[in-house]
């Protein structure tokens, strides 16, 4: 655990000096205003920062960390990736905390931004952070054309339609807030379950894992096992939300528990049982163990201790 630790401590350690600063310019660059202050306020409320975590260590692993270099290329598109991800990630908690979706208060302990600011500029700064991770992509300092088509295929397939928006779709569909499109209403609970959180979920982190492998010279072999894995993290990572929701407090969550019973949410706890989902959280971690020996020396263990990560969270 100790080398899992430090492997997540050095991508932070890379990532936390680098994007709010970049951000916070390219923001400003454009047009200081309301929407702008706001997409800064929901940034800096912190969180885990797991997915650029996930995206450094992704194009890092088996190799060691560099130290900080403003001249270093390979670096730099490798934090606007990270950069990219967790905007991206931020607009979606934005817009996920709105009265027409999952109408929450806190976020990360603190107020969410539509309370701090409004909805109208809620929205709008969760649609500034949605376009601003794809033009990071644009800033990416490369002769290969190949590389800026994937980025933009893996990010649109994480956070686009065919990911966390139909997703989030089928979520608000399974609580009643929209029409059940009709492609769900022949599938099983467990098959809409499986779909909502694949989706709302799991699309992103494994954007996350496929956009830093994609910067390795040796990315293609690596790739069907990284999407697999990442498949696995996303299953683990949402059994684990919802039962700390059930289980966690306010205060080790930073938002209000609670929240998926008291909205009619489809989780894993309410259509397995509790005991259940802590089984299948165990063997989804087991099973993410697994894929993670293929990817990694015995020195480098952050594939190897991010599902046990995962499963032991707090929040």
């Amino acid at each position: 655990m100790n080398s899992f630790l430090n492997h997540l401590e050095s991508a932070k350690s890379l990532f936390d000096p680098f994007f709010i600063p970049t951000i916070q310019n390219i923001l400003n660059s454009f047009s200081p205003s309301r929407v702008s202050d706001a997409a800064i306020y929901s940034l800096q409320a912190g969180g885990k920062r797991i997915r650029p975590i996930i995206l450094i260590n992704s194009y890092y692993a088996n190799q060691d960390f560099p130290e900080p270099n403003a001249d270093d290329i390979n670096l730099k598109n490798l934090l606007l990736l990270a950069s990219a991800i967790e905007s991206i990630h931020t607009y979606s908690l934005i817009h996920d905390d709105l009265p027409a979706m999952d109408n929450d208060d806190m976020r990360r302990g603190m107020p969410t931004c539509h309370k701090k600011f409004d909805v109208p500029t809620a929205i709008l700064a969760g649609d500034a952070l949605n376009s601003l991770g794809f033009y990071l992509i644009r800033l990416i300092n490369s002769d290969e054309a190949d590389l800026f088509k994937d980025c933009l295929e893996y990010l649109h397939e994480g956070a686009g339609i065919p990911g966390m928006i139909t997703g989030q779709m089928e979520d608000l569909e399974e609580e009643g807030k929209s029409e059940i499109s009709d492609y769900r209403k022949n599938l099983s609970q467990k098959e809409r379950l499986l779909s909502i959180h694949g989706k709302k979920t799991g699309a992103l982190i494994i954007a996350s894992f496929l956009l830093g492998n994609r910067l390795r010279s040796d990315f293609k072999e690596r790739e069907t096992t990284i999407r697999k894995y990442a498949e696995e993290i996303g299953i683990l990572f949402q059994i684990t939300d919802d039962i700390l929701d059930v289980e966690g407090s306010k205060e080790s969550l930073g938002k209000t528990p609670g929240k998926d019973a008291s909205s009619g949410k489809l989780t894993y706890p309410s259509l397995f049982g509790m005991e259940t989902a802590k089984k299948m959280r165990d063997d989804s971690k087991n099973k993410a163990y697994s894929f993670a020996m293929d990817l990694e020396s015995e020195t480098n263990q952050f594939f190897k201790g991010l599902p046990n990560y995962i499963a032991e969270r707090k929040n």
